[in-house]
């Protein structure tokens, strides 16, 4: 499945939005720093985004 650069570049646009939003709402920077790693860790071992997070088999 090939991805088009536009729709990286638009996911990383949404996810940086979503973040800053967040960030504003006082969501503090470590959580959002904490989140981002937890998820990133559950995407590298399958290497590829579970359709249900919490049920990433490892």
């Amino acid at each position: 499945m090939a991805v088009e650069l536009n729709e990286i570049e638009e996911a990383e646009v949404e996810l940086e939005e979503w973040l800053v939003e967040q960030a504003e709402n006082g969501v503090p920077k470590i959580v959002l720093i904490g989140l981002l790693r937890d998820y990133a860790d559950d995407i590298e071992h399958p290497g590829y985004v579970p359709r249900m997070w919490g049920h990433v088999d490892h």
